[in-house]
């Protein structure tokens, strides 16, 4: 039995570090590349939450919002440039 506790807990600490890690974030925390960006490309809205995702060794900031009465997030990297919308 506490064998098998110990590779339960082995595969479950493997497959923990291969995921992609999600944070929120205050707004204030965003790098200025990426909130210009998303203002340009969102002129009308304001982002109600913010994340910032590492996965494969690589940021990407997603914006929470509302557009046309629909929950949507815009995803861009560090450096700004738009990832997609979804």
């Amino acid at each position: 039995m506490r064998k098998t506790n110990q590779l339960i807990m082995a595969i479950s600490i493997i497959m923990l570090s291969s995921c992609a890690t999600e944070f929120n974030i205050i707004s204030d925390d965003v790098p200025v590349s990426v909130s210009s960006a998303f203002k340009t490309k969102y002129p009308s809205v304001t982002a109600t939450e913010w994340e910032v995702e590492k996965s494969d060794g690589r940021l990407t900031y997603e914006a929470a919002f509302k557009l046309d009465g629909k929950r949507k997030e815009a995803a861009f990297k560090p450096d700004g440039t738009f990832i997609n919308e979804h």
